[in-house]
This record gives C-alpha cells, structure tokens and sequence, in this order.
C-alpha cells in the first residue's frame, strides 16, 4: 500500500517504530543498506543518496525520514524491504505500520488543498448517512458535521485495514455519487488517482459496482441482536443491539447491553423489538431481524421465539419478521473477511440454485474433503446435512468450513433429512430466489398457517435455520477472536470460571 506524505514527514513514534523494524530486518549491515537504497532509487525513480560519515542507525533515519516525505516513498520502502526480506516477520511489521498511519497523513497537502476548494460549505443532503457509511465500523458513533470539509477532515484521521479503501476515500466516493456536475466528475477523477496511489483501484471498482447495482424500492431496516453466555454465570447471557433507523447508515448507535437469565431472554428480545417498533412506528419500511449468536448458541431457536409476550395472546416473532442468525466469531475474525465478501458480492450478482451445495456425509469423511470442495468459487450457499455441534470437529466440521471459505448463506434443520432439506431449499430458490432467501422463508412459515399445497411438509419451516451473513454490516464485538483460527469456539466459560 503506498502513501502520500507531506512534509514534516511521519511522527517521530511512527518513524522510530519504523527504523527499529529495519534494525531487526539486518539493514544495520553496510551492505544490505546499500542494496535498499540502490533499489529505492530505482522504485522512486529519483536520485536517493545518504551520507557516508552518519552510523547505521542515523542512516537508517535519513531513510525513513526522505521516504516519509516523498509521495510515494512509504509503498516503496516496504516493497523494497519486500523484494529483499520475502515472507519475513519484519516485512510483514513493516506492511502493519505503513496501513496504521492516521489516513489524513496518506494525501499529499496539495491535494487536500485542491479538494477542500470543493468541499469547503459543501452541505449534501444526509450527510451524517455518508459519514456513518464511510466510518463503517472504524468509528462507533461517528458525530455530527455542518459541512462535507468538516467531515473528511475527522474521517482522514481514521484507519483502515490493509486492503480496504480509508474512509475519507469512501467518503469522497459516496459524496460525488449525491453531488451534480461538474462537482462529481471532479470528485471521482480525484478518488480515482488517490485510489491509484494506494494500489485500491479493484476496491474502488467493487465500491462504485455495490453502488451502481444497489436497486430502488421500499425502504429496508435491520435489528440485530447480539447475544453471548455470561463469562461467568452459566444460566446468564449478555444481550447488545443495533437498530438500524436509516437504511443507508451502518454501524448506527449501539443500545445498552443487559445481563440476562436463560429464562428471560425470550422476554427481554421481545422488549426490545417493541422499542424499535415504537421508534420505527412512522416509517414505512420492511424489518429484518438479526441474531448474531457464537456457535454454542446457533441452535436456540430464536426464529420460534413470540412477540408481545405480556399482552396475553403472543404470536411467533417469524410471522411478522424475516428472522435470520449470523455469526458471531466470523464478523470477530477479520482473517476470513476477505473470502466472505468475495462470496457475498457473488450471491447478490449470480443468485442461483446451481451456486448452492448440499453436503452430503461422505463429505466430512475424509480430513479436508469438504474444505477443498468449498474452495470452488461457484458455491455461495451450503445446506448442511446436521444442526452444527457445540464445539467443531476438526477438518471435518461443516459450519466452520464453511464459514473459513467465505460461505455467506447456510441453511440446516435439526430434524429433518437431507432429502426433505433438498427438496424445501430448491422451492425456496427456484426461479433466482436465492437472494431473497430470508424473505421466502418466512412467506413460508406464514404459509404454515394458511394449508398451502407444496410437495413436502410444510412444518419443516417451522425450525429451518436460515444464517444469512452481509458482510458490508459489520459491528465492533470489542475482544479477538484469532484463536478461532485452531477451531475454538467464543462459549469460553470453562476456561473464564
């Protein structure tokens, strides 16, 4: 990833950390100091020399100090150090703090200049909707801005992980899309260079494509309701939600999080679905209920749970509600995050039944067979042939290879066989249904009361588990989850007490 700094150049933290990594990397060695600044000449195209009578710590501050200062200087450095130090630890620091630096220091000053002429009293409509999209889940809450300078300023100095667009770039990209011409012409060649530079044009295209192929129609929310046993209490739960109020703002303001007992959970979701129904209560939009649940708990059956519990004649949350879980170690997992959106940009463009796997038992045969199978790119869905256990199998497990592949949809019955598993999902999907998974199925756990004639039995809706996972809304569960990669599990109990 390359940078654009201008003078002074990097803090003197940042520039320290640099040079101590170098230090490590064996470039207090004459020789491997002037192999790297006989290859940085050739990467910045430009004469770089440094003086002979400094020690080797001292020129390996003029170096970092001159790459600092030059637009391009800080992508060659760790692609130089790259070329002579392939796959060491010390490359892969130096990538960690080049992507950490704060984003405002990542545009040249003149183009900052150049841009805030064009900003500077800008007033877009819903402007905090632009903002909470680009902060996304770099920012918690971001605050409220009179003006579109104001805003790029305060996202230029947030971060983004190696890959992805920083989100003042997402900002400029967002706004051009609400401004007119010749305003948003400008604005795109400007976020189409500053793309250039970071080596992001692919993620810059994947954005303009999301946006370009999001389609009009009725206004949809989300409430997601993130649920995790008590690290201590076995009989406790803590409870956190999300209500989406905008349907173009994400992450929006996280709600208080509860300690729950077993058997007041039913009641406090219910409590808290009609708050935001009250709040929702002028808007005419479609509601999608979110659970994101760690695997030991994807099997409480959240989609049988009922609304309005105290009015004495509660009915099933599913036949008001798409109701659909998600999981709670890959949004924590970054690792796999990659892989998910690559699956998910494919649901939402090919969305077909020939793109759904049904596994089969012989799968999880033999170590790895079902990882390997998953590694095609054509597959976005897996049925899996059993309720996922408590805890995986090791390289035989079939939620967590899924998940691990980037499998955005999964589908499982804790009864019912794959045969009739086969037959309700192929109904459910046929004629490009895929996308719209959520909403058929709960069409269809209404349908349960209305003796509709289907070729199989219709109170198998009743406990379909339907995990539908949107990458582009992610929140910050606050821990790590890294020991995810050895096929842990985020019900640590055992462990805490």
């Amino acid at each position: 990833m390359s940078t654009g700094l201008s003078l002074p150049g990097l803090a003197i933290e940042a520039r320290k950390a640099l040079v101590d990594v170098l230090v490590e990397a064996g470039f207090d060695d004459r020789s491997a100091r002037s192999l790297m600044v006989s290859e940085l000449r050739i990467a910045l195209r430009r004469p770089f020399t440094v003086p002979d009578q400094l020690t080797p710590r001292d020129q390996l501050i003029e170096i970092v100090g001159v790459c600092s200062r030059l637009e391009e200087g800080m992508g060659a450095l760790a692609s130089v150090l790259e070329l002579m130090r392939p796959g060491s630890p010390e490359c892969v620091k130096v990538r960690q703090l080049v992507a950490s630096l704060p984003a405002r220091d990542l545009f040249p000053e003149a183009q900052q200049d150049e841009l805030k002429a064009w900003l500077d009293g800008l007033v877009p409509e819903r402007l905090p909707v632009l903002v909470s999209r680009a902060a996304r889940h770099a920012a918690q809450t971001p605050p409220r801005f009179d003006e579109a300078w104001a805003a790029f300023s305060y996202l230029a100095d947030l971060n983004s992980p190696p890959g992805e667009l920083p989100p003042a770039l997402v900002f400029v990209e967002l706004l051009a899309a609400a401004c007119e011409e010749p305003r948003r012409a400008w604005l795109r060649e400007w976020s189409s260079g500053q793309a250039r530079r970071f080596r992001l044009e692919q993620a810059l295209r994947e954005l303009r494509s999301d946006a370009e192929g999001a389609e009009p129609g009725r206004d949809k929310l989300h409430l997601m309701i993130v649920i995790q046993p008590d690290a201590i209490d076995l009989d406790r739960f803590q409870v956190c939600s999300w209500r989406q109020d905008e349907p173009d703002e994400w992450p929006p303001a996280r709600g208080e999080t509860a300690s729950v007992s077993a058997a007041e959970l039913e009641e406090h979701v219910d409590g808290i679905v009609a708050e935001a129904e009250e709040i929702w209560s002028g808007r005419m939009a479609d509601v999608v209920l979110e659970f994101v649940l760690p695997r030991s708990l994807v099997n409480i059956p959240v989609h049988s749970w009922s609304a309005e519990l105290r009015s004495g004649d509660p009915q099933p949350l599913s036949l008001s509600y798409p109701i659909v879980i998600r999981s709670f170690e890959r949004m924590a997992y970054p690792r796999w995050h990659r892989r998910w959106r690559l699956r998910w940009r494919k649901l939402v463009s090919e969305a077909a039944l020939e793109h759904v796997y049904f596994c089969r038992e012989r799968d999880t045969e033999e170590r790895f067979r079902l990882d390997a199978i998953l590694g095609d790119q054509r597959w976005v869905m897996m049925v899996l042939t059993e309720s996922p256990p408590r805890r995986p199998v090791p390289g035989q497990d079939q939620l967590l290879a899924a998940l691990r592949a980037g499998l955005p949809a999964l589908v499982w019955h804790p009864t019912a066989t794959p045969d009739v598993l086969r037959q309700v999902v192929s109904w459910l999907v046929e004629n490009q249904g895929l996308g719209e998974l959520p909403a058929r199925t709960q069409r269809s756990r209404q349908a349960v009361f209305q003796n509709r004639q289907v070729p199989f039995d219709l109170d198998v809706f009743r406990d379909l588990v339907v995990l539908w996972d949107d990458p582009s809304r992610l929140v910050f569960l606050g821990g790590t989850a890294s020991h995810l990669a050895q096929g842990g599990s985020a019900d640590d109990r055992d462990e805490a007490s």
